[in-house]
């Protein structure tokens, strides 16, 4: 049955929505693997910048304009995929996305005119957030209720993951298959992993109430979505990691000295780590509301600390292997909000799409600003800036526990 709903067109069916009241750990590996490649996405770009530059005979500003696309589509659609996801169904939308990423990488391998390659990553935007809203919330569909934060931290370090992995492989793949090689390989891991989805994860049911948002009715979607704290916390709190995340990686290294080679090899692993203990702390042993607060406030105290050490001549790098550590921790806790804050696979579609897009707007926001302030006070400016936001995302998180029924 279907009639029109405050600017949606609403399909009701009458069959239950499934409960797992078990973890299918192949599956979750699965969605977890799609994660990584569609956030290669984002590292082979970064990784192959050079290369790339020099074969389109561009400027800096113009590859990175190529790198950064793929964010300005999440930061733009992020809320949107999200409000439509349950709609179009959970398995079709991450399907959708593998295969339309496997088709344009094969395209971007030919090497196509700047435009046409810079049009392909428009697209590929569009890709990586049908699956990175779509596969977090079949992960949570897939696990029991006593493993739900775990799975989320686990997911939680696909980003970290990515580049690590591109880091490591993307030489020896550049020097044996050059550019069209190196994308071709990124286009069979996602049709690869296409096929893989397609065999574990069920299909769609048809049980649900499906809103299909006239888009008219998007905007005040918007509004709903970051009026809700359900939906909007996770985001918010992600915002506040990932606009210290990306800086820190970029400008710890330039700031340790001699310490500077290995720290910067050294800094994601501390992150990813950061973000997978996040999980199995929120199942175990305090709340995700209680941890992205005790989270946050060790990322504020590490950078004090951080700032103390400069200041009296101590090396650095011990200090901002502990604040990587700490944040990861509080980028994790910010997916494991997700589950906790509700069991409903509708909204929980909504708080990932709210994450991708305020976490875009983070990653894009961060890097700029930190590089402003340790201009003009060197390590005392980054520390300033992690403890505002740091505190920034405590209070929020305060202000959302107390919103909270039974919230600690």
């Amino acid at each position: 049955m279907r009639f029109q709903e405050y600017g949606c067109l609403v399909t009701y069916d009458h069959r239950p929505m499934p409960h797992s009241n078990t973890t299918h750990w192949p599956r979750i590996l699965v969605l977890w693997l799609c994660g990584i490649f569609a956030a290669i996405q984002f590292a082979k770009i970064s990784f192959a910048f050079s290369p790339l530059r020099e074969w389109y005979a561009v400027s800096p500003a113009q590859m990175g304009l190529v790198l950064s696309t793929v964010g300005m589509v999440g930061l733009v659609a992020g809320v949107t995929v999200g409000l439509y996801a349950h709609a179009i169904g959970y398995k079709r939308l991450l399907l959708g996305g593998l295969c339309l990423g496997a088709v344009l990488a094969l395209v971007q391998s030919w090497l196509p005119p700047y435009g046409w390659f810079w049009a392909t990553r428009v697209l590929e935007g569009a890709s990586h957030l049908a699956v990175v809203v779509s596969a977090p919330t079949l992960i949570a569909q897939s696990c029991a209720p006593r493993h739900r934060s775990i799975a989320m931290g686990l997911w939680s370090t696909f980003v970290g993951v990515a580049f690590a992995l591109t880091a490591a492989v993307g030489a020896a793949a550049l020097a044996q298959f050059g550019l069209p090689g190196f994308l071709r390989l990124h286009a069979g891991g996602m049709a690869l992993m296409a096929l893989a989805a397609y065999a574990l994860v069920p299909a769609d049911p048809l049980g649900r109430v499906r809103q299909w948002h006239h888009p008219s009715a998007v905007p005040r979607q918007h509004v709903q979505i970051y009026t809700q704290w359900a939906t909007a916390l996770p985001g918010l709190c992600f915002s506040c990691y990932t606009i210290m995340a990306v800086a820190l990686l970029t400008f710890l290294p330039q700031l340790a000295g001699a310490d500077r080679g290995w720290l910067a090899v050294v800094l994601p692993l501390m992150s990813i780590a950061g973000n997978f203990c996040a999980g199995w702390l929120a199942q175990l042993w305090l709340s995700p509301l209680v941890l992205v607060r005790v989270a946050l406030g060790a990322v504020g105290a590490s950078a004090l600390a951080l700032w103390l050490a400069s200041a009296v001549g101590f090396s650095i790098a011990p200090f901002a292997m502990a604040l990587m550590l700490m944040a990861g921790l509080a980028g994790g806790s910010a997916f494991a909000l997700i589950p906790f804050l509700s069991h409903e696979p509708l909204v929980q579609s909504r708080a990932n799409g709210a994450v991708a897009q305020m976490g875009n707007l983070g990653s894009t926001l961060g890097p700029p600003l930190f590089a402003a302030l340790i201009a003009q006070l060197g390590v005392a400016g980054l520390a300033l800036a992690v403890v505002v936001f740091a505190g920034l995302g405590i209070g929020l998180a305060t202000v959302g526990a107390r919103q909270h029924s039974g919230a600690p």
